[in-house]
This record gives structure tokens, C-alpha cells and sequence, in this order.
């Protein structure tokens, strides 16, 4: 039985109608009186922006896939997934692309599907994502399996696909196999956003939005009159070029310039409140991100906030995709010595002085040598450079012809 089938026998009003098929396809009014879901969520700019940062920086951290070999870790560049991971997972895709996808679904919907093309029980060949929307269910079998009803690109056929051939990468779950939709718990904020851009579109559409008042004594009838007198003002007090000029008022006229109202004032805090709630409260987003902040920030305080948004918003992810990945791509053998990581030193990139320090810590730390520094900056190796020395200390050597007993040493 369909759709339509099972709500005919209640006889639904239109508005009882909307809201089932806004809820069913992952949507649903809200108090505002605005329609919130996946997709128009977007429409309101505080969404999009941060839903496109989060996707934008993900797309841009390397992702490898190592394998420890005893005390060594090195990259598996010879294992079949590393270059799905770290280059190109599709004849469509590039890697940055299918994770700015993966962390858009999950800011949207709380999950993300990949269809591990290939033939069960072999290497992945591609791995395909699934839009928003074409999986319509997820199933959780008495074993608990996991099987996927999944819409085919014309819509005409729901395939269940077993769940060793699914990624999925889930947000906050809990019933542990389907993350909750974020949009539906954020509905009403994100509503009351969409509302105030709305309202603010029209004011500025329908509104009388007056720079001021010239009041002239008596009753002017004549239409011709009270142009040739308003054009005659505008001409020598309007525009830039005659701003802050001395305006001489005759025959007893008077102007009064209009400032902005206190509903106006409470119009812009409104706006800025809804941006400040969805973006720094849903999506852990510091607001100088967007420079929506009241205050510009210093560079301490900015510094401050991109540590906090790797620490608490761009880490967590990361972590859960890494062990999605661990889990749905590598067999049980290779879950002993393979693993994926992100590189989060690449947000530094953009950064010479503080990158460079940093390697300059690492080498006279000994905890990295030169040439895995010149790795990372895409420059040869050079002999010597896998060497692990304090470039600032000395080396000290024993005396000749005896044990050193209590002896100094000689510095070299």
C-alpha cells in the first residue's frame, strides 16, 4: 500500500497532508510557518556557510592509509584502497570532492552511503555515494545484519543491498546503526533564520525606506510643485560629493533627517542572534569564521578559535570516518596492521614561519628528521637527512686509551 493509499481513509486537510509528506521525505514545518529540510536548511546563508567550511576544509586534509610493520609505520601506497582513499574513488570523483560529500551528508542528514562497487568478497573497485535521499531504509536483521533499501538513479526500483557491501558513515546515533537527522532537531532555529531573511527581503521590497523629512509651511497642491522642490534639494544636498555640506532652508522649510527604530534595531539582533545559534551552537563553528562576530578578532583570540574548531568540531569527525573506514573497507586480517589517518598538519599550509618552526622543533626534538620535513614539503631527500640529531647540541665522544672512568669526554 502507497503513500496515498494510507492516509486516503482519514480524509486530511491540505496543511495535515503538507506536513506528512514533508516529514516522510525528510522535512517538516516549523512554528515560523517555514517548510526545513535538507534542502532548503541551505537557503539559509548561516547554514550554507557552514556546512560548505566544514566540507571545504575536510576536501583539503591529506588522507593515507599506513600499515605498521613492526616499530615502522609507512604508507600502503600498493593496497587497493589507498587511492580511493587519497586520490580519485570513482571515474567522477576526486578524493576532496567524495569527503566534502561525505561531511555535507552528515552535517544534513547524519549519515553518508557508499556503494563498495565489486564483486563480494574482493578487492573495492569503486566507491560510489549515494545522494541524499536514495537510501530509504535501513534494516536491522534478527543476526543483526544490516541490509539497505536503496532507490535506483530513476527511482523506479528499491534494491536491498547487504551491509558488507555499504560504508556507512554515521553522526550521533541511538539505535547504533542509523544517525540521527540533525536538520530535524535544529528545525525550529533554522526556520526562525529563514523567517527573518524572508521578512528582511520584503521590508526592503515593500518597505517606505526614507533618508528623511523636508517639511515646507502651508499646503502645496500643484504635483509639479512639490517635485520641482524636492528635485531642487536633492540636486544640491544628494550624493557623496556634497556629503557634510552647509544647507541653507528658505521660506521657512525644515529638514529632518530619519534614523533606524527601535524595531529595526531588534530586526538585526534578531538576525544576528538566529546566525550566532546555528553557527556557533549547531555546527561548533567559531564565528570568526564567518566574520559574523560583533567584535573583530585579534590574532591571539582567532589563533584560539581555529584551535578549538579543530579540537572540537573538524577531530571528532575525522576520528569517526577513519574508523568507519577501518571497519566497512579492511578484512579482519588487515584490520591488524592497516589504518587510516588524516593529516590535520595541513591546515598549517598556508602558514611558512609556523610550519617551518614547527619542523625546526621536530628535527632538534628528534622526533622527525630532515628529510621527512622535505617529504612533507613535496622537496627530494638528501643524504644524511634520515639521520635523527639535535642540530644544536654536541656530541660527545670517550677519551682514547682508557674506559673514561669519571672522565668528561671530548666534545666534538
Amino acid at each position: 500500500m502507497g503513500l496515498f493509499d494510507a492516509i486516503r481513509p482519514k480524509a486530511m486537510n491540505s496543511e495535515e497532508l503538507s506536513k506528512l509528506i514533508l516529514s516522510t521525505f525528510g522535512g517538516g514545518t516549523t512554528s515560523s510557518g517555514q517548510s526545513v529540510n535538507s534542502d532548503t536548511a541551505m537557503r539559509a546563508m548561516a547554514v550554507h556557510s557552514c556546512v560548505n567550511i566544514k566540507a571545504s576544509v575536510l576536501g583539503t586534509l591529506p588522507c593515507h592509509l599506513y600499515q605498521k610493520k613492526g616499530d615502522k609505520k609507512i604508507k600502503a601506497e600498493d593496497h587497493s584502497v589507498y587511492s580511493l582513499l587519497h586520490d580519485q574513488p570513482n571515474s567522477w570523483m576526486t578524493a576532496p570532492e567524495f569527503w566534502g560529500m561525505c561531511s555535507a551528508c552528515l552535517d544534513l542528514r547524519g549519515n553518508f552511503f557508499s556503494l563498495k562497487s565489486g564483486l563480494p568478497g574482493r578487492e573495492v573497485r569503486e566507491l560510489i555515494p549515494f545522494p541524499v535521499g536514495r537510501v530509504k531504509e535501513v534494516i536491522q536483521n534478527p543476526d543483526y545484519s544490516l541490509d539497505y533499501k536503496v532507490a535506483r538513479p530513476d527511482g523506479s526500483i528499491i534494491d536491498t543491498i547487504p551491509g558488507e557491501r555499504i560504508m556507512h558513515i554515521r553522526g550521533l546515533t541511538l539505535n547504533g546503526f542509523m544517525g540521527l537527522n540533525p536538520i530535524e532537531y535544529a528545525r525550529e532555529s533554522i526556520g526562525l533564520a529563514l523567517a527573518t531573511e524572508k521578512h528582511g527581503a520584503k521590508l526592503f521590497k515593500q518597505g517606505t525606506m526614507l533618508g528623511g523629512v523636508l517639511t515646507v509651511p502651508g499646503n502645496i497642491k500643484d504635483a509639479a510643485t512639490r517635485k520641482a522642490i524636492l528635485d531642487s534639494f536633492n540636486d544640491v544636498h544628494s550624493s557623496v560629493e556634497n556629503a557634510h555640506k552647509t544647507a541653507m532652508m528658505e521660506d521657512g522649510m525644515k529638514w529632518e533627517k530619519l534614523g533606524m527604530s527601535s524595531v529595526d534595531s531588534q530586526f538585526l539582533e534578531s538576525r544576528n542572534f538566529q546566525k550566532k545559534e546555528i553557527v556557533d551552537l549547531f555546527f561548533q563553528l567559531p564565528l570568526s569564521l564567518l566574520q559574523s562576530g560583533d567584535k573583530v578578532a585579534t590574532y591571539a583570540s582567532a589563533e584560539m578559535f581555529d584551535l578549538e574548531f579543530v579540537k572540537f568540531c573538524l577531530l571528532p569527525r575525522l576520528i569517526n570516518i577513519e574508523k568507519a573506514v577501518r571497519r566497512d573497507l579492511l578484512s579482519p586480517e588487515e584490520k591488524k596492521s592497516y589504518y587510516l589517518k588524516f593529516n590535520v598538519a595541513g591546515l598549517e599550509r598556508a602558514d611558512l614561519k609556523s610550519r617551518y618552526e614547527a619542523y625546526q622543533m621536530g628535527i632538534n626534538g628528534e622526533f622527525i628528521c630532515p628529510n621527512e620535513a622535505r617529504e612533507d614539503e613535496d622537496r627530494d631527500p638528501y643524504p644524511g637527512g634520515n639521520e635523527f640529531r639535535t642540530r644544536t647540541s654536541t656530541v660527545k665522544e670517550p677519551k682514547k686509551g682508557g674506559d673514561n672512568k669519571g672522565g668528561q669526554g671530548n666534545e666534538s
